[in-house]
């Protein structure tokens, strides 16, 4: 190989290099991050379906397609909508898909939600882009006294049926299935076999 070939090689693999760096350090970021349309806090009151500050009191399951956690939440005030104390609350597990991440028992957080009847879901794009550094206080003024819920009883969570549990009950079904098919084909043989004998 003459030292030209060589150089050229070296030179290509520096280009292909310094062009994964820069896609890594640029291209990344921007692929990755919430695009969503900044709202004004108004926007956000008025395209709400409830504000509320509420505590997660555990998973209750994911979506059907895997895009969310849904939580039950207790709800502890609220400022608009539905004044109920329990409430399915989703939201997406990933950032970068505008979710609120995944949230642990016993955070309480302020919501700004879409929903109905006891189910509601929230991303980054319904937060409003700039409040008051006391957003409770902007609520209050804006929207009035909320409605106090706290002195209410916890919802309870329902355990979610997950994977394993459902491959144990298959396991289980199965089982059964074939123990009375089983015990049906014996049954069946004994007939057959008395028949048989008072035939002759």
């Amino acid at each position: 190989m003459t030292a030209g070939r060589a150089v050229d090689r070296v030179r290509s693999a520096l280009v292909l290099l310094t062009g994964v760096v820069l896609f890594c350090l640029v291209g990344i970021p921007y692929a990755l991050a919430c695009d969503c349309m900044p709202l004004s806090f108004e926007e956000a009151v008025e395209q709400a379906d409830m504000i509320a500050e509420i505590t997660i009191v555990g998973e209750s399951g994911r979506d059907s397609d895997e895009w969310g956690i849904t939580y039950v939440a207790a709800v502890e005030r609220v400022w608009k909508g539905e004044e109920s104390r329990e409430i399915r609350f989703t939201t997406a597990e990933a950032i970068p898909s505008c979710g609120l991440g995944r949230l642990p028992e016993g955070k309480t957080l302020l919501v700004w939600a879409s929903g109905a009847d006891g189910n509601y879901s929230s991303t980054w794009c319904d937060i409003p882009a700039e409040t008051e550094d006391d957003v409770r206080a902007q609520l209050t003024r804006e929207l009035g006294e909320p409605a106090d819920l706290s002195d209410q009883p916890m919802p309870s969570v329902d355990e979610p049926v997950r994977g394993a549990d459902i491959g144990v009950l298959l396991v289980v079904a199965a089982a059964g299935l074939i123990l009375l098919v089983g015990v049906a084909a014996l049954v069946g043989a004994v007939i057959l076999v008395r028949r048989s004998a008072r035939a002759r």
